[in-house]
């Protein structure tokens, strides 16, 4: 049986510079943040049960709404913005079919899997040292293009200021300007101000890009 779903697997950058004891509370952040990123985004419908430590410091799962799965990981990655070790990390996106061969899911593999995995290689290679993301279907004309657009979707997130990342998560949490500023105790102004530095309305256009062309056949 073959499902076609997207692979998310993720490498958290400059991890030795951890110690013991906040490899422990990072691990925690890790998990928690995706449990929140799964309630920030329904419609993902990302696997809870999937979350699993493939290798090292790289840890992967299923998002079931492959439609959804760059907005995920944006979402995902403000969110860890927010934890006290603030941990970076990139993601390689597979999309393609899940072959399940075991009961439920317990044994898993197929063409998604394998994507997601060229993809993170492709991540640890020095062509791609400052990117991010990487989002692989199959699809030789529609790789290239979200290829270009990640690479500029990329900088902007790369160049985000820690403020820029709390004004953009209030902003997606609490839908408008005056909620978030009432929730976060700042000044309408102040995030309105913040999210205009941080290029959202641009970065979010190319969120939504890569969300419509991955529901195209």
């Amino acid at each position: 049986m073959s499902i076609i779903k997207a692979v998310v697997t993720c490498d958290i950058i400059k991890s030795r510079q951890y110690s013991n004891s906040e490899r422990k509370e990072l691990n925690r952040n890790i998990k928690t943040s995706f449990k929140d990123c799964c309630n920030l985004l329904p419609q993902a419908k990302a696997d809870i049960l999937s979350f699993s430590i493939v290798q090292g410091d790289e840890f992967q799962f299923l998002i079931n709404n492959p439609q959804y799965s760059y907005q995920f990981v944006i979402f995902y990655r403000l969110i860890l913005a927010q934890t006290e070790l603030k941990p970076k990390i990139r993601t390689g996106i597979g999309i393609g079919d899940i072959s399940i061969t075991g009961p439920v899911s317990y044994k898993m593999d197929g063409s998604a899997f394998h994507r997601s995995r060229d993809g993170i290689n492709l991540l640890k290679s020095k062509s791609y040292s400052n990117r991010l993301t990487t989002i692989i279907t199959n699809k030789k004309k529609l790789d290239n293009e979200l290829e270009m657009i990640c690479k500029y979707q990329d900088l902007i997130e790369s160049n985000l200021s820690e403020v820029n990342k709390s004004s953009i998560l209030a902003k997606i949490e609490y839908k408008t300007l005056s909620e978030a500023s009432l929730h976060k105790k700042v000044s309408y102004q102040a995030i309105q101000k913040s999210l205009k530095k941080a290029n959202w309305q641009i970065f979010h256009s190319g969120i939504e890009y890569i969300k419509k062309r991955l529901l195209q056949p």
